[in-house]
């Protein structure tokens, strides 16, 4: 199907001129909200629930926070690639053994990384906080190029569905354009036709994260 972007990009301009009203100090992220009918999408079954990345066409501000796991060649080159933060192997099971320390680094961190030796003990220490959050790290050799990674992750959100029918996604920052907000809005709602779903659409909004929800026509 081809979305009309003309449309979407006007709802974008819309909530960016309601958001602007507001006084606040910091920069507003553009938010969708992807809802369907509950009728056709019963999220007491398992299959029916979204939980996938997707990358997006245009960069977010700020990018996406990843950590990596690992020492060595792999550290240096993930610090080179621009990870925010780099976990040692030592330092592994010692986040693990404390449920504060190891729950603050999943709810910190977007994505995460590791080296292939490391994710033994990621998986024993780590496994309870990240696992069920979507967020046990791809493995990678040490020699690996990180950088497209790192680069890839950057501009990628998590679409999540949890206890309604509604996918929400960060999908811009009013640093952006509107046409490259409605171009990461176009792409989130392909991915929604990939899964056959553009049938049971109830509601597509967008807005600013201080800003009303502005209905978005497709």
């Amino acid at each position: 199907m081809s979305f009309n972007i003309e449309s979407i990009e006007a709802s974008v301009a819309e909530a960016r001129s309601k958001g602007k009203k507001r006084k606040i100090k910091f920069k507003q992220s553009f938010d969708i909200a992807v809802s369907f009918r509950k009728k056709e999408m019963d999220v007491t079954k398992p299959e029916n629930r979204i939980n996938q990345e997707l990358v997006l066409p245009n960069a977010l501000f700020p990018p996406a926070k990843v950590c990596a796991f690992g020492d060595g060649d792999f550290a240096m080159n993930a610090k080179a690639a621009g990870v925010e933060h780099v976990v040692s192997k030592e330092d592994i099971p010692k986040i693990g053994e404390e449920k504060k320390e190891r729950k603050s680094l999943a709810k910190t961190y977007d994505f995460f990384i590791a080296s292939v030796d490391s994710m033994p003990l990621v998986g024993r220490y780590l496994g309870q906080a990240l696992g069920p959050r979507g967020k046990m790290p791809r493995p990678f050799p040490p020699q690996a190029d990180l950088g497209p990674v790192v680069s890839q992750y950057q501009r990628t959100v998590r679409l999540k569905m949890k206890n309604t029918p509604t996918v929400h996604a960060k999908v811009g920052h009013e640093t952006m354009s509107d046409k490259e907000v409605a171009d990461n809005i176009v792409a989130v709602l392909n991915f929604v036709e990939s899964k056959e779903l553009l049938g049971k659409l109830s509601s597509i909004v967008v807005k600013l994260t201080m800003g009303p929800p502005v209905p978005v026509s497709i």
